[in-house]
Parts: structure tokens; C-alpha cells; sequence
């Protein structure tokens, strides 16, 4: 039968359990007395509080990732919390969980003196020779267990303390600093230290310290603590025997040697013996015998940097010098050492050897001619580079130049031997002997080459022959560099491109004067004569012809300062644009005919061929007809025999119309093919020309066109004829 409520509440009093019943939270919402005990910091009621604030900090995230998965998980568990009790230490309470209608129901055992642990961690002391202890900074004291105390050699199965007597006295200040920075740190560390046993004993331990910490405070220090006596006594006998043996394999190829200070005599191995000529059955030489076998130029200067070795700190030593090897003559050697020092830090012994380093120096030797060569090339950073031997050899190249030869010679000069001169191009090897030899008798000598890349590249290089010097002053090898100077070259040309233009500008100046002065000067001179002659004439007929002769000089004037106006105002006409659909056939015909009069005055066939299909496009009538009247103008001007023929033509295309006007005439040659459409220009310009005109009217046709999203375009051959072809878009 079930408990009543008084029945239930009697036995939650008595028990030794430790119950709860919390929200999800953590919120303490009931418990019975016997938790009383886990809150000796809280004198006021515990109930709606938080019980994560009366457990260590490390157990808060614990006890928070057990309510979730009680919630998402399970609906019972159990998990070990530990409660710090101030100066009673801390105590570990394990606690099942039930979650019930949101509420949370525990209850828990104390388990802080768990018999089986405490008895495997007392094995595993003794098998260790560890002990387990704590501090508590509460009240200063430490818990030393049995495990320690038989590490301190005590009859006590166990010892509290408060003055650390654990201890010697030369330790204690050590000790109490090592678990000052614990606690400030709040961080583990570790120490060895030396202590003296009840039995006066000397022993090596090892101390391990973990702080505990409570609301970011630590409350209490565990720590091991391990013998290794015997550990520090093997590594103390092995020191000197392992410095030994290090130094003895590496003394088999080379001196082995045991330098006594005091006694000032030095041991050598047997074979070390045999190599220098010293006696066999005299175990150690006389510093001063030794010193007789280094070669007179390195016994001051050896004997200087062995004094200032022993001052400094360290044990190892380094020094080098030349020894008379028997029936070899001297030989180069590299001394490494280790020094054994007293205790006023001055060296009494060093053990070490001598190794054989001669043709390690040969090879520097080498290696600095090498750097030489190396270092031109590092420093020139030429586009391409390659170092010749003096017989003409590659030796060495960059990557560029390998690549380029693999490619045009299918050899590679870093597996194959080869002349430099095999694998480049015909235009270099015109002139490399001449630059080479001149490189070999000591001068640097500069050839500029031109070159088309694989790509068809033109590339512009100036090729650099330097001598490279051996330690005598001659040259053992050339470094042939190769530094692009395409854009300088580039750069020259274009600089005289630009006084050639401007030499033009020049000529183009003076002959917009000259057309212009002309241009405008001849139909005012006729205005002027005609218009005195007319003041004097009386003949109705002859009136007639000085009126018309009159007309034509005025619309002369005009239509040259028109044409100046329209060159002027391009942008104004980009702006005011009158765009509409027409038919290409009819636009073209109206310029024929305007035109037609002046071709049959000069007895030149003149034709016209329209497109079948009437091709629309979307143009201003008046400019598209400016740019077309100005062109069959031209044609017919410079044509004399012959004739002109305008034809349109789709020619197929679904975009464009094309309309092409050829003639007869003078044609253009290929230097002023290039400047048709630039302003003034005529075939014939100056005081000698030929023909009338400004010069601006091919000009001004091309910007319109252009203008109308069209192209124009123009070949000739002298005296055979011009063609010029107008392209437009057709409405689509």
C-alpha cells in the first residue's frame, strides 16, 4: 500500500538520501534536510535558487546537458556532482534523475569515500610510487594519504599538515610559491623537487598540482606526487657516458679526443694517432706537442678563439684550423667539442673530435666560383640568360631559354651538352663569334637583335656578353643575357612617327593656307572683275554671260564656306539628326542626276545601276546625300576619260546595303591611300595642283556616313581608277 503524506514526509526527514525536486532549469523548488549539508555558504532558504550555483563549475554544463536529455532522451538517469564544503573539502553526491510532469526529482547517496577507488588508488601508488594529495587554501592545510606518506618513508597511514614539514627547509619557500602560482594562474603545473625522508633519506620527487575551482576561485588544489629517485640517479650515471659514446660515433670517421684542462694533455684515438705521425704507445700528447702540428698561420688565431669559447656559457665548443697530416701535408679541420665545467663555471675538461673537412674547402672553393657566375645572373634579371663555358658550352640557363630550345631544337641542354651557338636563331649567330671572342679577352660587349617570336611576335632584345673572372682575373666562363627592349624600340619608332606627322602637320598647314587662300581669293577676284566689268557694259548679251559668270563665282565662295561650316559643326549635326525610312534606289538616283549634266559636259560615260529589290534604310536624306554628292563629285573631277558608274547592291546580305562609285580617273597612290579621309587632303595640293577644292569634302563624307552607323571605304591604282564603297544597315 502507498505511503501517506505524513508517512512519506517522516521518512524523507530521516533518511540519509539527499532529495530534490527541481524545475527544468535548475530551480531548487523543494528539499529535504539532510541537503543541508551541501549548502554551508547559503543561510537563508535554499528553495528558488539555482542548484548550479552550489556545484563546482565544471559540473554546471554537465548538469545542464543531463536536463536536456532527460527532455529529448530519457525520462530517468543518473550522474556523480560534487558540492565544495569550505574547510570540510568537497563532497560528491550521486544522484538519480526522474523528469515528471516538467519537474525534476533526485535523489542522491554520498559517494565521496568510494571503498573500491580508494582502494585501487592505493595499488596503484605503491605499484607507481605516486601518492594522491590535496591543498585547501581555506585553511592552509594539506592531506598527504597513504601513498605519500610512504614516499615520505612515515609510519602515519596518512598526514594532515599545515607548514608544509612534508618538506626540507631549503624547499618549503619553493613548495608554498609552487601552489601560489597555482592558485593565481588557475592553471595546472608541475615541479621536481628533492626531499629528505623520516629515515634521513634523500629523495627525487615529481609534483603535479590541478587547481578546483568555484565561481572563477579556487577552492582546492589536487596533485600527485611521484618518486623518481632512481630516474634521476640512472640519468646522472648515463650523462656522462652518453656524452661520450655521441661524441665517440661521431669520432669514428674522424679525431676522437679527451682534452684533460689541468693536466693540459689531450687523448687521441688510435687511428687518429697512425694519421698525424704521433707515438702509439704514449697515451696522451702535451698541449704543446698538439700545437706544434697546427700550421703556424692558424696557432695564434686558434688558440684566441679557444680562450673566448671557454668564457661563454654553454657547453659546446667549435673551432677550426690546418693540421699536418703524415706524408699529406696540412689539412683542414673543424674541432666540435663538449666542455665539463666546475661549479665556479671554469672549463676542466672537453670531450669531442676533429673532422676532416679539406675537401669540404676544395668544394667552397668551387662553390664561390660557382656563386660568382650565379650572382652575375641573379643580378642582370634578364628576360633571357644563358652562362658558356669559354669553349663556347652551355652550362647553365634560365627556364625561358630551355623551353624556347627544346621547342625550336628538341634539345634539352640541362641533360644534353651543347654549343650555344647550335640552338639560336640564324640572325644571332651571324654575329655571336665576334661578341663571344670579344667577351673572352675581358670586354663586355652590347648587340641590339631583332627576333619574331612563336607566336609572330616582333621582339626587340639587347643582347649583353659579360666575362665572368676567376680568382686570377681571367675570364673561365660569359654570361650572355638577353634584356627585351621591345617597348624602348617601340617607343623610338613612335617617336619618330610623330616628328614625320608632324613635318606633315607642317606641309598641312601651309597648304590649308594655300588651298584656302586660293579657294577663296579666285572667286572673290571674280566677283570683283565681273562686277566692274558689268558697271562698264552696255550689251544686253554680254550683261547675260558677266551675270552668269558672276553666279558661278558667288556659289563657289559659298559652297566653300559651307563646306568649312559643316566641318566645324559635326557635333551640332550628331545632335540634330533627322532619321527616317527611304528607299536607297530613290536617294542615290536624286544625286545621280544632280550631277549628270557636269560628266556629259566633260563627254565621260556616266551610269547608274539601282537593286531589284528596292533595299529601305533608315537615314538623314540630306546628310547621306551631302556624303554621296561630294564623292561622285570627285570622281567626276579627277576622271578625264572613261567614265562613272554608281551601282546598289545587297549583295546577298541580310544587314547592310552596299553602294559602290567607280571611276576612271587619276587614282590615288598608296601613301596618300592612307590619308584620303583627312582633312585638306587632295591628290594634288599647293601652288602646282591640278584641281580646285578645300580638301575637306572626302573628310566630311566619312564622318557622315559614320555618323549614320555606316562605313565607307576606298581602294586605287594610278592612272587605272578609284572605287569608294558606302556600306549602310538596312532596315530590318
Amino acid at each position: 500500500m502507498p505511503f501517506t503524506l505524513e508517512e512519506f514526509k517522516i521518512l524523507s526527514e530521516k533518511t540519509l538520501l539527499f532529495i530534490f525536486i527541481l524545475k527544468k532549469d535548475g530551480t531548487i523548488t523543494s528539499c529535504n534536510n539532510r541537503c543541508s549539508v551541501l549548502f554551508p555558504f547559503c543561510k537563508n532558504e535554499i528553495e528558488g535558487k539555482y542548484i548550479t550555483d552550489f556545484i563546482l563549475d565544471e559540473d554546471a554544463d554537465t548538469f545542464k546537458h543531463l536536463v536536456s536529455n532527460l527532455a529529448n532522451e530519457n525520462h530517468t538517469t543518473n550522474k556523480s556532482f560534487s558540492f565544495p564544503l569550505g574547510k570540510k573539502g568537497i563532497t560528491s553526491i550521486k544522484f538519480d534523475f526522474t523528469l515528471h510532469q516538467d519537474l525534476i526529482y533526485a535523489t542522491g547517496i554520498d559517494t565521496t569515500e568510494e571503498h573500491k577507488e580508494h582502494k585501487a588508488l592505493l595499488t596503484i601508488s605503491k605499484l607507481t610510487k605516486t601518492g594522491a594529495w590535496y591543498f585547501n587554501p581555506k585553511n592552509n592545510e594539506t592531506y598527504w594519504p597513504k601513498g605519500c606518506c610512504e614516499i615520505k618513508e612515515s609510519n602515519l597511514s596518512t598526514l594532515l599538515n599545515s607548514n608544509n614539514n612534508f618538506y626540507p627547509k631549503e624547499s618549503k619557500i619553493r613548495v608554498k610559491n609552487y601552489l601560489q602560482r597555482i592558485i593565481s594562474d588557475k592553471k595546472t603545473h608541475e615541479c621536481i623537487e628533492k626531499i629528505t625522508t623520516e629515515k634521513g633519506n634523500e629523495k627525487w620527487v615529481k609534483i603535479i598540482g590541478k587547481p578546483v575551482i568555484y565561481k572563477e576561485e579556487v577552492i582546492q588544489v589536487n596533485g600527485t606526487i611521484t618518486d623518481v629517485t632512481d630516474r634521476h640517479n640512472y640519468i646522472e650515471k648515463l650523462k656522462h657516458s652518453e656524452e661520450t659514446k655521441h661524441l665517440a660515433l661521431k669520432g669514428i670517421q674522424s679525431g676522437l679526443f679527451d682534452y684533460h684542462i689541468k693536466k693540459n694533455e689531450v687523448f687521441y684515438s688510435s687511428d687518429f694517432k697512425k694519421m698525424l705521425g704521433l707515438p702509439l704507445n704514449q697515451d696522451f700528447v702535451p698541449e704543446k706537442e698538439f700545437i706544434k702540428m697546427i700550421h703556424p698561420d692558424d696557432q695564434e688565431k686558434m688558440l684566441k678563439r679557444r680562450s673566448e669559447n671557454f668564457k661563454e656559457k654553454g657547453n659546446y665548443y667549435y673551432n677550426f684550423y690546418r693540421i699536418k697530416v703524415l706524408n699529406k701535408g696540412y689539412r683542414h679541420y673543424e674541432i666540435y667539442g663538449f666542455k665539463r665545467k666546475n661549479t665556479k663555471g671554469e672549463v676542466i675538461r672537453m670531450i669531442g673530435n676533429l673532422i676532416d673537412v679539406h675537401q669540404k674547402k676544395k668544394n667552397e672553393k668551387i662553390i664561390a666560383e660557382n656563386k660568382n657566375r650565379l650572382q652575375a645572373m641573379v643580378n642582370n634579371g634578364f628576360a633571357y640568360m644563358a652562362l658558356l663555358s669559354t669553349k663556347g658550352k652551355i652550362l647553365m640557363t634560365d627556364e625561358k631559354s630551355i623551353e624556347i630550345i627544346k621547342r625550336d631544337f628538341n634539345v634539352d641542354p640541362t641533360k644534353v651538352a651543347c654549343r650555344f651557338i647550335d640552338v639560336t636563331p640564324l640572325n644571332l649567330k651571324n654575329s655571336f663569334a665576334h661578341e663571344f671572342n670579344e667577351a673572352l679577352k675581358g670586354n663586355i660587349v652590347k648587340k641590339e637583335v631583332e627576333r619574331i617570336t612563336h607566336k609572330g611576335n616582333l621582339q626587340w632584345l639587347e643582347a649583353k656578353y659579360t666575362p665572368i673572372f676567376d680568382q686570377n682575373k681571367k675570364p673561365n666562363s660569359v654570361l650572355v643575357s638577353f634584356h627585351d627592349i621591345t617597348e624602348q624600340k617601340l617607343a623610338e619608332i613612335a617617336i619618330k612617327e610623330s616628328h614625320i606627322k608632324e613635318q606633315e602637320l607642317n606641309s598641312l598647314k601651309t597648304n590649308i593656307l594655300s588651298n584656302f587662300s586660293h579657294e577663296i581669293r579666285t572667286p572673290l577676284n571674280g566677283i570683283m572683275t565681273v562686277s566692274k566689268l558689268l558697271l562698264e557694259e552696255e550689251k544686253p548679251e554680254e550683261r547675260e554671260k558677266l551675270i552668269e559668270y558672276l553666279e558661278e563665282s558667288k556659289d563657289r565662295l559659298l559652297g566653300t564656306i559651307n563646306n568649312l561650316s559643316n566641318f566645324s559643326e559635326i557635333e551640332a549635326i550628331k545632335n540634330n539628326l533627322n532619321v527616317k525610312e527611304h528607299d536607297i534606289n530613290y536617294t542615290t538616283e536624286t544625286s545621280y542626276r544632280e550631277y549628270k549634266h557636269i560628266a556629259e559636259a566633260k563627254n565621260l560615260s556616266y551610269k547608274l545601276e539601282l537593286d531589284p529589290t528596292s533595299p529601305k534604310v533608315k537615314i538623314d536624306q540630306i546628310l547621306f546625300r551631302s556624303a554621296l554628292n561630294n564623292i561622285i563629285h570627285n570622281a567626276i573631277k579627277y576622271t578625264n576619260k572613261g567614265g562613272i558608274i554608281i551601282k546598289i547592291k545587297t549583295k546577298k546580305s541580310k544587314n547592310n546595303v552596299y553602294i559602290s562609285i567607280t571611276d576612271t580617273g587619276i587614282g590615288i597612290d598608296q601613301d596618300n591611300l592612307k590619308k584620303i579621309f583627312d582633312p585638306f587632303m587632295q591628290e594634288s595640293i599647293g601652288l602646282s595642283r591640278k584641281y580646285e577644292g578645300t580638301g575637306i569634302g572626302l573628310s566630311l563624307s566619312k564622318r557622315y556616313i559614320e555618323i549614320l552607323d555606316g562605313q565607307i571605304k576606298v581602294t586605287s591604282k594610278i592612272g587605272k581608277g578609284t572605287r569608294f564603297n558606302i556600306i549602310i544597315p538596312k532596315c530590318l
